[in-house]
């Protein structure tokens, strides 16, 4: 059922109003009646009415008055106001249209028109209500929606004044709104923008035209990020042609920028490791071909022998690169066991020991009873044989080469292990399983430590050693994915200490 249009009639004269109520009475009104001016403030703010019929002459407060105090109020300036009045001059017209009446009727009253004025007014007052809360459930519904999404969103106006930014802006940018708003929307204008790109922007959203492109915009702090960046006119609902600001969203593609950055620089450091050996290949069995017949049965043998050396290192790499592609995708089994390190790391050691002996070199393992993990022992153990091969390639003839397990606990103050267990001091929580292989070998200068995990990364020094520069970025990727860290350090001529350091696996804890 329809709620009915309460109506406010205030006259100082109660057969004034008695009248008004017959009038009135019947037609589906809730009438509420005032004898004042300031009865009728007081009640109006209660009331909130549809519609006010007004006395003009009453004595304190008149109204004008009323009507200019009613005006003054934002919650009740938007009343309909009828004066009504036996003054029937223009200047008195006037002075009610200045006050801010909306319409007059002139006692004695016209029943037929009273009426109809009444029902006119109240029907396009109560349209305008509804109209007023679809759009304020609009505007909230807008404003949860641009609450939580997780795009940047800044509205300006066409000055390019900022006008809104939600808090996901907030986030990305680091300006808060107070500092944001009223500022031109190049705030975050980093030096990689030209102002020619903002011209042509602004250009597309003069025109109504939507633009689309990527940008490299500046934090509050000044880091700079990539961003994917929309920009579209905003119209006023009367006036679809002419913009009167526009709203831009921005969508960090930082991550996707870095990846693409990466993902070429591996297809291009992948393209520059297959040329070399694929050269050497090339090059081998064409002079084998070409010269075949001047050449000794040493010879031959000796270019057989460089086929198949080059041959072995280009089955490495390809197998490496299968197997840091196959980690990048996630397609590795994420099945997990109880891992004894210690017994890992003898079948693992007792494998490889035969390569060591080649080289004269001592290889072995401190005892140490259990140290439990959670993991995945085949790729547990590719970690170790790759850091086993490593230190067995990079040791001299007769080094020594120490593997150990340890437990390094929760309360392990900060340096007390680190020149022993590198990267122990930065360990969160704990306690850890620790494994660490120590050699003798010809080391690593500080300056190539911190990049020693990255892709293809190899020292100079070292490149005449067979290697793929992937055996050390894919033992790091299967150490985090243990939930793991590894840490190298090392002295040149001295040897290098690597290890590797996964989660405990506490009593109780094993399924």
């Amino acid at each position: 059922m329809e709620h009915a249009s309460a109506v406010l009639i205030v006259d100082d004269q109660k057969s004034a109003r008695e009248v008004l109520r017959g009038l009135l009475a019947g037609q589906g009104y809730d009438l509420v009646f005032a004898g004042s001016g300031a009865e009728a403030l007081s009640k109006v703010a209660e009331l909130i009415p549809d519609l006010i019929l007004l006395d003009v002459m009453m004595p304190g407060m008149d109204g004008f008055e009323v009507c200019r105090r009613l005006r003054a109020d934002p919650l009740l300036a938007e009343t309909p106001v009828i004066m009504l009045t036996a003054l029937d001059d223009q200047d008195s017209r006037l002075r009610g249209l200045e006050a801010g009446a909306d319409d007059f009727i002139t006692k004695p009253f016209n029943q037929a028109e009273l009426r109809a004025r009444v029902k006119t007014i109240t029907r396009l007052n109560h349209q305008r209500r509804l109209r007023t809360l679809e759009l304020q459930a609009q505007r909230d519904r807008t404003q949860a929606i641009l609450q939580a999404v997780g795009e940047a969103v800044v509205v300006t106006d066409m000055a390019g004044k900022i006008q809104y930014l939600n808090p996901a802006a907030v986030a990305l940018t680091g300006f808060t709104s107070e500092e944001a708003l009223g500022k031109s929307w190049r705030l975050w204008q980093s030096e990689e923008t030209k102002d020619q790109l903002y011209a042509e922007i602004l250009a597309a959203i003069s025109a109504g035209q939507t633009w689309r492109g990527e940008v490299i915009n500046k934090r509050k702090d000044g880091t700079l990020y990539d961003a994917a960046l929309t920009v579209a006119p905003l119209f006023a609902p009367d006036n679809p042609d002419q913009p009167l600001g526009f709203v831009s969203v921005q969508r960090d593609i930082t991550p996707l920028k870095k990846a693409e950055r990466i993902k070429d620089e591996f297809v291009s450091n992948v393209s520059h490791e297959l040329r070399t050996p694929l050269s050497v290949l090339t090059l081998v069995s064409d002079n084998l071909d070409t010269y075949y017949e001047r050449l000794s049965d040493d010879q031959r043998r000796k270019m057989f022998r460089d086929i198949q050396k080059h041959t072995q290192v280009l089955n490495d790499l390809i197998n490496d690169i299968l197997e840091i592609s196959r980690l990048d995708s996630g397609r590795v089994s994420m099945e997990r066991e109880v891992v004894n390190l210690v017994q890992l790391a003898q079948v693992e050691i007792e494998e490889i020991l035969p390569l060591a002996r080649q080289k004269s070199q001592t290889l072995q393992l401190d005892d140490f009873e259990q140290l439990e993990v959670m993991g995945n022992p085949a790729q547990l153990r590719q970690v170790m044989r790759n850091l086993l091969s490593n230190a067995i390639k990079y040791t001299p003839e007769k080094g020594q080469i120490r593997c150990e397990c340890a437990i390094i606990p929760a309360s392990t103050s900060a340096n007390s292990q680190e020149t022993t267990w590198p990267g122990s001091a930065n360990l969160p929580g704990g306690p850890w399983a620790a494994w660490r292989i120590v050699d003798t070998g010809i080391g690593i200068s500080a300056e190539h430590l911190p990049y020693l995990f990255n892709r293809f990364y190899r020292v100079k020094a070292q490149q005449t050693i067979r290697g793929t520069g992937l055996g050390l970025a894919i033992a790091r990727k299967l150490v985090e994915l243990h939930s793991g860290h590894i840490a190298v350090t090392s002295v040149p001529n001295q040897g290098s200490t690597f290890a590797i350091y996964l989660p405990l696996l506490s009593k109780g804890k094993t399924e």
